[in-house]
């Protein structure tokens, strides 16, 4: 393994396609060994990217699995654009050739999560009424994009994760100006501050509530720092933008997402108290709802 190597996510990316065609093929660790001759471990270590991913080795595990040209050629585009992303950019002029990851597949190998909502909820916590209500807002050229939205089976696991512990930690700090936007009417709105706070309690949540009385900052925004066990990751910052997600990794880019969501917890009202003001929140919209019926 290379001296202070870290895996982007581009190398990350072409891990995962490895791993997907090892398990479509049936083959094990060994067998594919055997057949490219080189040693078991080496597949499992490009599998979870810890290690650059070359092309011609690519290739060979493209060859062995009976890949076809058409899947092969952006996991190969993807391996060469790792090696240096903003060179290959700037050469190709365009990285979408190459193989893509979503937020999902990287939630999947975080270890811990640091949230700020300060528009929305993320979509772990959201109740599907609230979900649909986002969503029948959007306009299409926005929808379909994807931003963030996951499967069932992904948002189970998370969630499993997080009761179950210690193996994924999520800190989520939530603007106060979220509990007085009553996406999808005040009854639907309820029942997901309702779901927030239940979602507190879980063991491997925290949740803060920001004030309004904390008053506006230099670059208010909502964002996600995905933190991972492996030497080998570096912290990423996961922001939604109208054209999709961007992802940040450069040290310099992290380190005010990193700072700023320091402070927003230091300035936020204790986890109990949040809790509590969750649920009054809550009672206020049904109490509004009813009077209204």
């Amino acid at each position: 393994m290379p001296k202070n190597f870290k895996s982007n996510l581009q190398n990350r990316a072409v891990g995962r396609a490895l791993a997907l065609w090892r398990k479509e093929s049936g083959f094990s660790l060994a067998e594919v060994g055997e057949r490219v001759h080189w040693s078991p471990a080496k597949t499992s270590m490009m599998q979870n990217a810890l290690v650059p991913i070359v092309d011609v080795d690519v290739v060979a595990l493209a060859l062995v699995y009976g890949v076809s040209d058409e899947r092969r050629t952006p996991v190969l585009l993807g391996a060469q654009r790792a090696r240096d992303p903003l060179r290959f950019d700037l050469l190709s002029g365009d990285a979408s050739s190459c193989v893509g990851w979503t937020y999902a597949e990287v939630e999947a190998e975080a270890s811990y999560v640091q949230a700020v909502a300060l528009d929305m909820l993320p979509p772990i916590v959201r109740t599907p009424e609230y979900e649909a209500a986002l969503r029948g807002v959007q306009v299409g050229a926005v929808s379909e994009q994807g931003h963030r939205h996951y499967g069932d089976a992904h948002r189970a696991r998370v969630m499993r994760h997080l009761s179950e512990g210690p193996s994924l930690r999520l800190d989520l700090v939530v603007g106060e100006a979220v509990l007085r936007r009553p996406v999808g009417g005040a009854l639907v709105m309820a029942d997901q501050l309702l779901r927030l706070a239940a979602f507190a309690e879980l063991p491997g949540v925290r949740v803060w509530l920001v004030p309004d009385e904390l008053g506006a900052f230099a670059g208010m925004t909502s964002f996600t720092l995905l933190s991972f066990r492996e030497d080998e990751f570096e912290d990423v910052v996961y922001l939604d933008t109208l054209h999709g997600g961007t992802w940040l990794e450069a040290q310099r880019e992290r380190r005010p997402y990193a700072e700023t969501f320091e402070r927003l917890v230091t300035e936020a009202l204790p986890a109990d108290d949040t809790i509590g003001r969750l649920i009054e929140a809550a009672q206020s919209l049904k109490d509004a709802a009813d009077q209204l019926s």
